[in-house]
């Protein structure tokens, strides 16, 4: 019985070592992301991207159509030769995206969860209260909101990049799936569908495209971790509709004799 029992626990020390070798790699695949997102590129950016072979160089590598449609997009943009009129080109992308909202496609899950669409709203502070439970907060909220596409991706990093080091890494992965089925994934494809629509050049409509596939698949990747089947979308709204509902709820006043002044 000693040697079947010795196989398993070998077997079980090689599935979590890939686990965790799988969630450091993610972790810097969402980094590169979320610094893609964040920063407007230059010469130098778009040089340094072809060096380390993007996308190849990802190890999130979502199948189907959209994302080989995607990739190939990615790939021909970095080929370009980075005159004036393409880093302009660029430019006026990313601030129609991430400064002033010309296309009508914020990159903060408060604004697309709100019911007036406005920044700032209940998802950041829930976001923020994720963020305060491992002792992170961000670091300027006023020019990137909690829930900010940036700063949603890097929590995700942080929680794959902390699971990459514990030996067993199930109540980070549990968390992280949390996360995106609660707040990420509520917004990150419709927004990233807006932007690959309407923006102008290839290459933000290819980062736009395979960053929602790849958490979409990431995602599908940690339910199979930690084998639990994803909630389905009608499901989550049903959970979210009640948790609203038990919020709304009128709160009974109780009185504490003595703890207020009397008639």
């Amino acid at each position: 019985m000693a040697e079947p029992a010795a196989a398993l626990a070998d077997d079980r020390v090689s599935e979590v070592t890939l686990i965790r070798t799988f969630c450091a790699q993610a972790a810097t695949d969402l980094r590169l992301l979320a610094d893609l997102h964040a920063l407007e590129l230059t010469v130098a950016g778009l040089q340094s991207l072809r060096d380390m072979g993007l996308p190849e160089v990802l190890v999130l590598q979502p199948a189907g159509f959209n994302a080989e449609l995607a990739r190939g997009l990615l790939r021909d943009s970095l080929q370009q030769e980075p005159t004036p009129a393409f880093m302009d080109q660029l430019a006026t992308d990313f601030a129609a995206i991430y400064l002033n909202g010309s296309l009508h496609a914020h990159p903060s899950e408060s604004v697309w969860l709100d019911d007036e669409e406005l920044t700032c709203q209940q998802p950041m502070f829930e976001v923020r209260a994720c963020y305060a439970r491992h002792q992170l907060a961000t670091p300027d909220w006023r020019r990137l909101p909690d829930d900010h596409l940036v700063n949603e991706l890097l929590f995700v990093a942080h929680l794959l990049a902390e699971a990459a080091q514990q030996a067993e890494p199930q109540a980070l992965l549990e968390e992280a799936a949390r996360f995106l089925d609660e707040h990420l994934l509520r917004w990150l494809t419709p927004f990233t569908e807006r932007v690959s629509q309407r923006c102008q050049t290839r290459f933000y409509a290819a980062l736009a495209m395979l960053s929602g596939l790849c958490v979409e698949q990431l995602r599908d990747l940690l339910a199979g971790m930690l084998d639990v089947s994803r909630p389905t979308a009608e499901a989550l709204e049903a959970r979210f509709k009640a948790q609203a509902l038990k919020a709304a709820e009128p709160q009974a006043l109780r009185y504490f004799p003595g703890t207020a002044a009397g008639w």
